[in-house]
């Protein structure tokens, strides 16, 4: 008996002393609110709710329900609302916004068509504070994840709470934070029944845990979490450590973040809201307590089921169910064998945003408790992205099976901007961040191949004056047939298109609507590689660029962002935008932090950049871009398929007036992916672009001065006559139109008598 005793005397003994020779200090300690001044969180943009703005009733419905307000019949306090056919009654919470603080009030919003017909405030309201407030997209206590969406003890279901206590701290209403005799007995019922049926921590140890400590199992580590334990209980209530314990604790993984508290862990492990919760999830939350990751149902179920069904043996032996109750429930099955991804699965996306933080903050405020993050993000078009990636790159390996790997799959990226701004929407950087988390949407080392090619065209249309005084226009008649270029005094470039077929002589709209390689490299010989280089650059191509002449084919590196940043200098009429995915950094008082300011690229002029577009609209509608109109792609949008010259990378890069999407397909280590831009990239942008037009709408390119419209003769390219076969209305810029009308049919009759007269 003397030596049962021993143990938990001296280890008693031994935590009392340490408390006292600490003191006061660690009686200092406070549990954190969720989303208070301890947590650094990170916010999507806000949802627009002014007249026009493009939402449907139920993504309203489900981004209130994500922000937890609540559906009442009458709202009379912020967090609450009504829907009634159509029309929303919202009683918006106080905000503090970077640029100010919104004390919150009513507002009314009628929805018809997809998008807000009528929003009137009931109470004194800014319109530009029409608006819901942004969603916590990720929290961070230190390294760890925060909870974003607290729950009260109040709220908690009773079984959770009973279960909780009954598995996990049979005596927490009664010890002061360590439990010398649990321990012991958690010992015993392990020896006993041969399995971890019992933990030695106490709840409150736990919570000091979650709080405070890293997870090493260590004397030291467990010595200090007692006298953390202790000192909690001095200065908390019960129910306050049990409602912190119910935030805080770990449930293992979801993608790259934590999973801290119970709401979090019932959408992950159970797919539903925690209220919804029935007898048999409870007990699987409960079970997975004790080791969330080996216990997981989606990596292990069989352990998964045989835990869960420990904890309703042990609710029952408590006298906490029924037998009948707890029978029922042991028969139910786990649920979903996948786990669920986030409504705006965006871990790429944060793990940029952080780097455009430590680039461009004050040094130091991801590490400030009560940091604000203010990004870009859309979560719509976030999660619109991540599905249109790891759908089509499912459906390329279906269809493909060479391209199933065991070990490097095929890999993709998707980036969406607003050209207006220059704000990312959504970035993707892969299938899977946590088991790859390398950023494929940044990564500078892939060649552009065709995507490259429009900026040759550019090139031409800025410095459009030929050496034999002619103009270059879409116009411009190129011969496309075998070419070689002179490099040196003993190399030659032999320039082949991809079919390997060649057309003969081709408009300058042909040959880019149909991504020809020999009338493009033309193109750039005559207008000078320096000329396509300094196009790029001047819509925003920041890295390095080898002035070869295959440069224009599109063969040095670049990434996935600033390529879409490009094109998204095209959609805005030549008035590029650095990419961002920050709007503000603000402090604990919401004061906003300084940010290094960007430098937008010079840009293009409009015209030459509309002109620009009209010839990459022809690629979706006539050329290699044709497959999204079939894909279901409608209203103005504009394009360009990359195939690298060995098929190790395919892209398509579009945009609308609205959004710039770039998609990127491939391998990490280079291996041939044997598909075309139009086959391997096409079928990804094109679905996330009907998604981002559902969102953002479609729009119009506006036509700049300076553009003349021509009906010309396909084949010549000169002013069309009642003798040709095939003409069509062509963009030029003006003074550069033809003057001469067709030569080749009877075109030179009616030169010689507007000659005659003139004379």
């Amino acid at each position: 008996m003397r030596g049962r005793l021993f143990l938990p005397l001296a280890l008693g003994a031994c935590l009392l002393a340490l408390l006292v020779l600490l003191g006061g200090s660690c009686l200092s300690i406070r549990i954190p609110e969720s989303g208070s001044r301890q947590t650094i969180l990170f916010y999507s943009v806000a949802t627009d709710l002014r007249d026009g703005s493009r939402i449907d009733p139920q993504e309203l419905d489900s981004r209130l329900r994500r922000l937890g307000y609540r559906e009442v019949d009458d709202p009379f306090e912020p967090g609450q609302f009504r829907v009634r056919a159509g029309e929303f009654t919202i009683y918006l919470r106080p905000f503090r916004y970077p640029d100010r603080r919104f004390s919150g009030g009513m507002i009314r919003v009628a929805i018809s068509g997809g998008m807000v017909a009528r929003a009137e405030a009931l109470d004194p309201i800014e319109p530009d504070d029409l608006r819901l407030e942004p969603e916590r997209i990720a929290g961070y206590e230190g390294e760890t994840g925060a909870v974003l969406n607290p729950l009260r003890l109040a709220d908690a279901p009773p079984l959770l709470v009973d279960a909780v206590i009954a598995v996990e701290d049979r005596r927490f209403y009664s010890h002061p934070g360590i439990d010398p005799i649990g321990l012991l007995r958690a010992i015993w019922a392990d020896i006993r029944h041969r399995e971890a049926r019992q933990g030695g921590s106490t709840l409150t140890q736990q919570l000091a845990r979650s709080l405070y400590l890293r997870n090493e199992k260590t004397v030291l580590r467990k010595a200090r979490e007692a006298i953390l334990a202790l000192a909690l209980e001095l200065r908390y209530s019960k129910k306050e450590i049990l409602e912190a314990y119910l935030n805080a604790v770990y449930w293992g993984y979801w993608g790259t973040m934590e999973i801290r508290g119970a709401r979090e862990a019932s959408n992950y492990y159970l797919g539903c809201d925690l209220e919804k919760a029935d007898t048999a999830g409870i007990a699987l939350l409960v079970g997975l307590l004790q080791a969330p990751n080996a216990y997981s149902p989606y990596s292990s179920p069989e352990k998964a089921l045989h835990r869960r069904n420990v904890v309703l043996q042990v609710l029952e032996e408590r006298g906490i169910l029924e037998e009948p109750q707890a029978r029922e429930a042991a028969k139910r099955p786990l649920g979903a064998k996948r786990a669920p991804g986030r409504q705006a699965e965006a871990a790429y996306f944060l793990d940029a945003a952080r780097h455009e933080v430590e680039r461009r903050a004050p040094k130091g405020v991801l590490k400030r408790p009560g940091t604000a993050v203010f990004t870009t993000l859309d979560p719509r078009s976030q999660a619109a992205a991540v599905a249109a990636l790891r759908d089509g790159l499912a459906r390329l390996e279906s269809d493909h099976p060479k391209l199933r790997r065991k070990k490097g799959t095929l890999q993709g990226a998707v980036v969406e901007i607003d050209p207006a701004s220059g704000e990312v929407r959504a970035l993707v950087g892969g299938r899977d961040y946590q088991n790859s988390p390398f950023n494929r949407a940044l990564d500078p080392n892939r060649q552009a191949g065709s995507t490259f090619k429009p900026f040759t065209y550019l090139a031409a249309f800025r410095h459009p004056r030929r050496k034999d005084g002619s103009y270059w226009t879409p116009a411009t008649i190129m011969k496309d047939e075998p070419l070689t270029i002179r490099l040196g005094r003993r190399r030659h470039w032999a320039v082949h298109n991809y079919d390997g077929d060649y057309r003969g002589e081709v408009t300058l709209r042909t040959a880019l609507e149909q991504s020809l390689n020999v009338p493009t490299a033309v193109v750039a010989q005559e207008v000078g590689i320096a000329s396509v280089a300094s196009a790029a650059r001047d819509l925003g191509i920041t890295s390095e660029l080898d002035e070869v002449p295959s440069l224009a084919l599109g063969v040095s590196g670049v990434s996935l962002v600033e390529m879409t940043g490009a094109y998204a200098g095209l959609a805005a009429g030549g008035a590029a935008r650095t990419p961002t995915l920050l709007t503000a950094v603000t402090g604990p008082d919401g004061t906003p932090d300084s940010l290094s300011a960007l430098t937008d690229p010079p840009g293009v002029g409009a015209a030459e950049a509309y002109l620009l577009t009209s010839l990459l609209r022809g690629v979706i509608d006539a050329g290699t871009g044709n497959d999204a109109r079939g894909a279901g792609v409608r209203g103005a949008v504009a394009g360009k398929t990359g195939t690298t010259d060995d098929y190790r990378d395919a892209w398509f890069i579009g945009y609308s007036p609205r959004r710039s999407i770039g998609v990127w397909v491939g391998f990490d280590r280079g291996e041939l992916v044997g598909l075309s831009g139009r086959t391997g990239a096409l079928p990804i942008w094109s679905r996330a672009m009907r998604a981002s037009m559902a969102i953002a709408g479609d729009g119009h390119f506006s036509k700049p001065p300076g553009i003349v419209v021509e009906q010309i003769c396909v084949e010549s390219g000169q002013q069309a006559v009642g003798g040709c076969p095939e003409f069509r209305d062509e963009e030029f810029l003006a003074g550069t139109e033809p003057r001469e009308a067709c030569e080749r049919h009877g075109g030179g009759l009616l030169k010689s008598i507007r000659r005659f007269f003139r004379l």
